[in-house]
């Protein structure tokens, strides 16, 4: 992952932290009442946000692990129920077929967190190249297992062979969890916050949040015509709003922005919100781009 990248996280992390609307009576929020006119955060409060946004992101890490785990699990148990439950090829074959998404969103919720860490952590290199190793073996196996059923349609694969591939496909992932566990500490986590290039746009990104916010909820609002950004679920609002002053405010290129946005949103937005998110930046920048292109009217 890039330093920017990081950067965007910890800052959408930092910002739901802040009350966008009236001044939060939890004790620790920071309100904010102001737009253009916003006072900058001071280093103190953008330190706690950083902390609390840290912490935020450690904790989305182990989640990510424990809901792989529970893949995998999912997938051992169809294993052991087409061995020990059923009698047929095709009974066999539709309990093992779920088997395969299942650690392919193993891998997928490991890698990104892996992503990460291989990005902060300097010490202890040789277990993060073990389990990278160990994700990539079980990429490998499962997409093997994958096209092995396919071949076992047109008989011919035996189905526990299938089976076979698709175990060894859940032991290199289960390995490459394991591995992974032994780094997943919050020291290491800890340096993101203390690396310059981080901090430096993290620090930036919630500055021009504070200033401009209310602004670009204008220009979204626009964009949606018959819908209202304070109709969005708080995490849709907010991602918008940082691609928005980026883009605005930061002269960010929109393809970047836009990317990055959506990125942000599968993570923590619904199934269908990176695809709404894009859509709105879309129709926001291109309304952008054509009121920049239309001449103002000159009165005689």
């Amino acid at each position: 992952m890039k330093a920017r990248s990081i950067a965007r996280e910890l800052a959408l992390l930092g910002i739901s932290q802040l009350a966008d609307k009236q001044p939060s009576k939890r004790r620790g929020d920071i309100p904010v009442e102001k737009s253009a006119s916003a006072e900058p955060l001071s280093p103190k409060q953008i330190e706690a946000l950083l902390l609390k946004a840290l912490t935020a992101l450690s904790a989305d890490a182990q989640e990510a692990i424990e809901s792989a785990e529970g893949d995998l699990q999912r997938a051992e148990r169809l294993l052991l129920e087409s061995e020990t439950r059923t009698v047929g090829d095709t009974e066999i074959k539709s309990r093992i077929q779920p088997a395969i998404p299942l650690i392919e969103s193993a891998i997928n919720r490991v890698g990104g967190t892996l992503n990460l860490l291989v990005f902060v952590q300097q010490a202890k290199r040789k277990g993060m190249v073990a389990a990278k190793s160990s994700l990539e073996s079980a990429a490998q196996d499962v997409e093997k297992a994958d096209e092995l059923l396919a071949e076992h349609e047109e008989r011919i694969v035996d189905v526990a062979v299938v089976r076979s591939q698709i175990q060894t496909a859940v032991t290199s992932a289960k390995k490459a969890i394991t591995e992974l566990k032994q780094t997943l500490t919050p020291d290491h986590l800890s340096t993101l916050i203390h690396r310059d290039d981080i901090q430096d746009y993290a620090s930036s990104l919630l500055w021009n949040w504070m200033r401009y916010w209310k602004a670009c909820d204008l220009q979204l609002d626009d964009a949606m015509e018959k819908w209202n950004i304070r109709r969005l679920a708080r995490v849709d609002r907010d991602i918008l709003r940082l691609a928005m002053l980026e883009i605005v405010h930061m002269s960010v290129p929109k393809k970047v922005a836009i990317d990055e946005a959506i990125e942000m949103a599968k993570r923590y937005s619904d199934e269908d919100g990176y695809r709404f998110i894009n859509g709105v930046l879309r129709g926001a920048t291109d309304k952008l781009d054509t009121d920049k292109s239309t001449p103002a009217d000159v009165s005689e």
